[in-house]
């Protein structure tokens, strides 16, 4: 470890080299907890040899031509708030702590664009963004601490993916660098038919083809007005009744999150509902929506609660940054947690449900909450199992999730529409691509024959 570090440090400032173990294993994580991982495909954890923190793409070329040269992995390390591994260290190898390429380029206002290092903070380009007018239109759980490459890196969705797209929609140009060390720019442009569109290569990529270093993205205009209400319904059945009337008469909500939680106080199902943009329009669409919902038979609740949702939706995300290692060691207490975000064809989603809820029952896994997030093909599941009530909970709960998404699969879904693959979903990569997976590592081997760029990832 300390000679790979002497040679780094004629290459990187020997301040911005990390080789102190405490400090090492805290960047060979990222938020995907003990508890969620198959107790029988367990990954074995690996020390890093040394983490470096680069400030400029020049230093993050320099770094992955020494590693290829001496044919070390590298690990992107962005926020640390994947949920699925894919910034965990299972190879010795070097992490790229991405978090000091934190500078804003360049806010394009007339164009709605910004270029910024991909190491920015999400919160914080958002907040340099407001003092001009405009706004991030990403918005996730993670805001206060996911970066703009690592939200790339997974293509996640946020709360109003509904008007503004995943993160990945966004994007208009990208800087990555090659695992030889070449360094490829895309035209930061809404639109081009010059050959494939070559970011895809790193939208849900997850670094395993190359690390983004700098994104040019769409931005949007601060909202002149934002509605919110929420509403309750006797049933899910229902509840995703109005839900699917509402997309039906091309109402386009800017926030969408569903779901029935057996666990909570009050039956029936919950939606919170939000429109954003111009005033009149909003105040019409809301109106349009509302109506929707009560010939579906809901009922309105306090206003309060809506405004309420919002304004803690990111609080889960500030509590793991003040205590990073309590999400990791979530499930030594003996209750397990997991859930499962998938995309399905509209006309299934129910049947699916119905399916679901007879492989939950058989396992003896609790169903905490279902419900649907941003448009009605994203459906989640979240599941709990407690030791002390089910035999071998964890693994009754993970072979839950195995064969719930199994199911997704052979119903023509997707097993996981927001937090990317990791290691976490890598054994079910062939039946989610079938050949496509072959062709992915027959790119991945062209880039990348030494595979230093985040192995182990992606079924890859």
């Amino acid at each position: 470890m300390h000679n790979i570090a002497e040679k780094l440090s004629a290459l990187i400032d020997p301040t911005r080299i990390i080789t102190k173990q405490q400090d090492l294993a805290e960047l060979a994580w990222d938020a995907l907890s003990v508890g969620r991982i198959h107790p029988e495909r367990q990954p074995a954890p690996a020390a890093p040899l040394c983490a470096v923190m680069p400030l400029t793409t020049a230093e993050v070329r320099s770094t992955v031509l020494f590693a290829n040269s001496e044919k070390i992995p590298i690990i992107p390390f962005g926020g640390g708030s994947g949920l699925m591994g894919g910034a965990l260290s299972v190879r010795p190898g070097l992490v790229l702590d991405l978090r000091f390429m934190n500078q804003i380029i360049e806010i394009d206002a007339a164009s709605r664009a910004a270029q910024a290092q991909a190491g920015i903070i999400l919160e914080t380009l958002d907040q340099k963004l407001n003092a001009v007018g405009l706004i991030l239109g990403h918005d996730p759980w993670t805001v206060p601490v996911a970066t703009v490459g690592g939200a790339i890196s997974t293509h996640s969705v946020g709360y109003r993916a509904g008007i503004y797209g995943s993160m990945g929609d966004q994007v208009l140009g990208l800087e990555a660098v090659l695992p030889n060390g070449e360094i490829i720019r895309t035209r930061g442009v809404s639109k081009s038919s010059t050959g494939i569109n070559l970011n895809s290569l790193f939208i849900g990529g997850e670094g395993c083809f190359g690390i983004i270093t700098e994104a040019t993205i769409r931005v949007f205009p601060t909202p002149q007005c934002r509605l919110f209400h929420s509403m309750r319904f006797v049933s899910f059945e229902q509840g995703y009744g109005a839900i699917q009337d509402l997309f039906k008469q091309g109402l386009k909500p800017a926030v969408v999150d569903f779901g029935d939680a057996p666990d909570s106080d009050g039956a029936g199902a919950v939606l919170f509902l939000a429109f954003e943009g111009k005033q009149e329009i909003v105040e019409v669409e809301m109106q349009s929506a509302l109506a929707v919902c009560r010939q579906h038979g809901a009922a309105q609740l306090p206003q309060e609660k809506a405004e309420q949702f919002w304004e803690n939706r990111h609080v889960i995300a500030r509590r793991f940054a003040q205590n990073r290692r309590q999400r990791r060691e979530r499930g030594l207490d003996g209750f397990y947690r997991d859930w499962i975000h998938v995309a399905l064809p509209a006309s299934r989603v129910l049947s699916f449900r119905r399916a679901a809820m007879e492989i939950i029952n058989q396992h003896g896994v609790r169903l905490q909450e279902s419900g649907l997030w941003v448009h009605p093909e994203l459906f989640s599941m979240r599941l709990g199992a407690s030791a002390s009530d089910t035999p071998n909970a964890q693994l009754a709960l993970e072979q839950t999730v195995e064969e719930l998404l199994q199911l997704v699969q052979r119903m023509g879904g997707a097993m996981e529409y927001t937090h990317g693959v990791g290691v976490k979903l890598a054994s079910f990569m062939p039946g989610e691509h079938g050949y496509g997976l072959e062709v992915m590592r027959q790119i991945k081997q062209s880039l990348d024959p030494n595979n230093i760029m985040n192995p182990g990832k992606m079924g890859l």
